[in-house]
């Protein structure tokens, strides 16, 4: 049975390899889609350098991927509205496929990065 919920675990380190994070920074999950991308969620970043999602299946419908399961996502970090760090797009991210060894769905939570925020 096809799953309802995502989670989505991204992880971003600075030019020095530390984490990146502070208050004034804002990452966004999106899917891209041909004609409008649709927002997933948005976060802070943890100490860590971390940002977690979650999101249903619903969110990645729309008028212009009717019937999608597998979004095509990518990160977006912004600092008071301007953009600082884009991501490369993760085409197609499966969270239907099952496990090869147990047959079960277990890739509802996946985990993308780090990726190096610079500048």
């Amino acid at each position: 049975m096809p799953a309802e919920f995502f989670k989505v675990i991204a992880r971003f380190e600075n030019a020095e390899g530390r984490p990146f994070f502070g208050s004034e920074y804002t990452v966004a999950l999106l899917d891209k889609d041909r004609l409008l991308d649709d927002k997933l969620g948005s976060a802070s970043l943890s100490e860590d350098g971390v940002a977690e999602f979650l999101f249903s299946a619903s969110q990645i419908l729309s008028i212009d991927s009717i019937g999608e399961r597998k979004p095509d996502l990518y990160f977006l970090i912004t600092e008071h509205g301007n953009e600082v760090f884009r991501s490369e797009i993760f085409p197609e991210v499966d969270f239907d496929a099952p496990d090869p060894v147990t047959g079960r769905q277990d890739n509802v939570t996946m985990e993308f990065g780090p990726f190096r925020v610079t500048g």
